[in-house]
């Protein structure tokens, strides 16, 4: 899992749809600490609920598939 790349989807996606920070916080029910954390790569300390709360809320998923060779 690439963290960066997440983080930067999250970021494209967010400003896309015209939200804040603080919008996607409420619509995933995390805080706004956490959405900067995720669209910097700084999540790694957090739970993967706690990410994908954030990408369903944006209309992605988290997946997992065998590792690039």
């Amino acid at each position: 899992m690439d963290i960066n790349r997440i983080g930067n989807l999250v970021r494209i996606e967010r400003q896309r749809r015209g939200l804040t920070q603080a919008t996607l916080a409420q619509m995933s029910n995390v805080s706004k600490g956490r959405i900067e954390a995720i669209e910097n790569g700084r999540c790694l300390d957090m739970g993967v609920n706690t990410v994908n709360s954030v990408l369903l809320a944006l209309g992605f998923s988290l997946s997992v598939g065998p590792a690039p060779a």
